[in-house]
């Protein structure tokens, strides 16, 4: 089957939405079909093929349709950017779609969705937020699309209620590649690659430190659990990797303010996509950490990705939570903690520490990752399609 995929922005990107994008057309073009991603021209600051990006096999095509690049253009205001693109992106996907018919395509923006939908051409929507505005429109639109995936059971309860039609939905929440998890380093020979103390405990968090910009995911309440910890005499040592790199010097100057010294917390900026099974081989625990919050990236879409990946390696998982988790895992895999509770993540840290080689657990957790693999979640996906 040709499958095209259209990226609504720029690509690729560090930002979490281009790692699943590359994700999911590795995994169709492996799964036997011709995969081809559409992308809007705009200036990006990343120079690498994807593939070399990503760390991934080449297996797809990429094409930046050809239209007006407000980025490049002094004279129109950044606020304007976006939408510009967008008009003359759709004006450009028309006439492509029109030209180069696919069997599928294949799309993660709402934005994008109306117009892909008037092509006559079936169309998947994966949703990993809902729409704020136009409400009718879309729930028509997704009404007329081939499937709709969401990525948790609370972002269908909500379609529902809207008034999407349930036979046009699956769930199925983001995944993991297990082939890059077959051949960790062991934690020791991970450690002194990054100079991390080979005595302690390590406590990781790998993945980035916000997400739409602004949104914190709970690193603060994490930087005072570590504080807790020192506090009760648990010695321990926290590694946060990732980025962006203005957000790390906040949370350092946070560290301080708890008189954490580089001794009992590092922070490093983001480490290539190739390197994340080393840098998670490295850690004693692993934390999903969240804040006390009711927005719906929090209560209803996020499917992290970071948390898949803490599956494949077996790993104990401190979790918040936050119900889009508790989709995704139970006690049998994870230990939870109170979203914005740094005590109760403390407490949680300690718990799993403890864990040891809890075989039960492990068993769960290798389950867990095998079902979220990408080739078998992108399988799901693929055959619940008439085309």
């Amino acid at each position: 089957m040709r499958i095209t995929y259209v990226c609504h922005a720029r690509f690729p990107t560090e930002k979490a939405y281009g790692k699943q994008i590359a994700e999911v057309c590795t995994t169709c073009s492996t799964l036997g079909h011709e995969v081809e991603l559409l992308c809007p021209s705009v200036r990006n600051n990343v120079h690498e093929s994807a593939a070399n990006f990503y760390g991934l096999p080449e297996k797809f095509s990429v094409r930046y349709l050809h239209h007006f690049d407000p980025t490049a253009r002094w004279w129109v205001p950044g606020v304007l950017w976006f939408r510009i693109t967008m008009f003359f992106y759709r004006r450009s996907l028309r006439t492509y779609l029109a030209e180069n018919k696919p069997n599928l395509v294949y799309v993660r923006s709402p934005l994008l969705l109306r117009t892909l939908i008037e092509t006559g051409l079936p169309v998947v929507v994966e949703l990993h937020d809902l729409p704020r505005h136009g409400r009718k429109k879309f729930v028509q639109a997704c009404n007329r699309a081939a499937r709709v995936v969401c990525l948790t059971r609370p972002m269908q309860k909500e379609l529902l209620s809207w008034g999407v039609e349930e036979s046009k939905i699956v769930v199925e929440g983001d995944g993991v590649d297990l082939g890059r998890f077959l051949s960790m380093p062991s934690q020791s020979d991970a450690r002194r690659r990054w100079d991390l103390p080979p005595e302690f405990s390590v406590v990781g968090y790998v993945g980035s430190l916000v997400t739409r910009n602004t949104i914190e995911k709970g690193i603060p309440e994490l930087i005072e659990a570590f504080s807790l910890l020192k506090e009760r005499g648990e010695i321990v040592f926290g590694w946060i990797v990732g980025g962006p790199e203005r957000w790390i010097e906040r949370y350092r100057k946070l560290a301080r303010s708890f008189d954490l010294t580089g001794a009992e917390l590092r922070f490093m900026s983001r480490v290539p996509a190739a390197d994340v099974p080393a840098a998670l081989s490295a850690c004693s625990v692993l934390v999903y950490p969240a804040p006390a919050s009711h927005n719906p990236y929090f209560q209803r879409d996020t499917s992290p990705l970071k948390l898949f990946e803490y599956l494949a390696t077996g790993k104990p998982i401190v979790c918040a939570d936050i119900p889009p988790i508790r989709d995704a895992v139970d006690e049998r895999s994870v230990t939870f903690c109170q979203p914005g509770d740094a005590q109760s993540m403390a407490d949680a840290i300690t718990e799993a520490l403890k864990e040891g080689a809890d075989a039960d657990r492990r068993t769960r957790r290798a389950d867990l990752a095998r079902w979220y693999s990408w080739e078998n979640r992108m399988r799901r996906i693929l055959d619940s399609v008439t085309v």
